[in-house]
């Protein structure tokens, strides 16, 4: 069996099962959020480092705590290798400090065919599906996974993706969109235009989002996942659509001159 081990563990996170295990509870109880384990259909979580974007994810997933999906689609960004399309880990498990992840191979291998997989290797270095595992675990426990990376910026083509992803999912099933918002500006600059993508994908809008997107009035490194989210949710009948938390690194690393945008956002059925 494929098993893919911890890239970041020690560095995004503590390796050390204990420690992580409390971190984790801690920035999900901080958060105070309710959960809604039933509504939520799909999460936007950021993917930076926990003692940045930490309490903003934990806000994500105190929302879906007590959740029992057959499946947890994982949807991030290569940061390091090119994707044409997608690539689809679909064998295997992901190794966690908090214990291993199957992958729900049978539903990977549709998945897969169905989107044009390309090879898994991007899987092997990249932070951004691997951080979501240990929320995971302590939110709702071990889970079958569908990781799945995309490349490229957000296009027609993750909408259509999104929309066929939401007639082969149970009902019960969750997507989590890992993106980070965005990167190296000053506070106030990053304000500004991490309030604007955030209204955009709050607006629901996947065509306004990939536009600003495209011309540099939304920033957000994962925004091929998330465009294919919001395409996901709304397949699925999800209308209530909200902001959760939002903050930068400032706070945390003490500089406000070079900042990351975190945002948490819950894609809900209505009551």
């Amino acid at each position: 069996m494929a098993i893919r081990r911890p890239a970041v563990a020690g560095q995004f996170y503590p390796a050390k099962p204990r420690q992580l295990r409390e971190m984790v509870t801690e920035y999900i109880d901080n958060s105070g959020a309710d959960a809604a384990p039933e509504r939520v259909v799909a999460i936007v979580v950021p993917h930076a480092g926990y003692i940045y974007s930490g309490p903003t994810a934990g806000y994500a997933y105190a929302r879906i705590r007590g959740k029992k999906p057959n499946r947890v689609i994982l949807a991030g960004c290569s940061h390091r290798y090119p994707i044409g399309t997608a690539s689809v880990f679909d064998q295997g498990a992901f190794d966690t400090p908090l214990g291993a992840f199957p992958v729900d191979e049978t539903f990977a291998s549709e998945l897969a065919r169905a989107i044009e997989s390309g090879p898994v290797e991007p899987h092997l270095l990249e932070h951004s599906l691997e951080v979501q595992l240990p929320f995971l675990q302590v939110a709702i426990g071990e889970v079958p996974i569908v990781p799945v990376l995309f490349g490229g910026a957000a296009a027609p083509w993750h909408t259509e993706v999104g929309a066929k992803l939401g007639q082969m999912v149970d009902k019960s099933d969750l997507v989590v969109a890992s993106t980070d918002l965005s990167h190296y500006l000053r506070e106030e600059q990053a304000n500004q235009i991490d309030k604007h993508t955030l209204e955009m994908v709050l607006g629901q809008d996947t065509a306004t989002l990939s536009a600003g997107l495209r011309d540099g009035t939304c920033s957000m490194c994962g925004g091929a996942a998330v465009t294919m989210t919001m395409a996901f949710a709304s397949a699925c009948g999800a209308t209530a659509w909200s902001l959760l938390d939002y903050r930068t690194s400032g706070p945390a690393s003490g500089d406000y001159d070079r900042v990351v945008g975190y945002g948490a956002i819950s894609m809900e059925r209505d009551e």
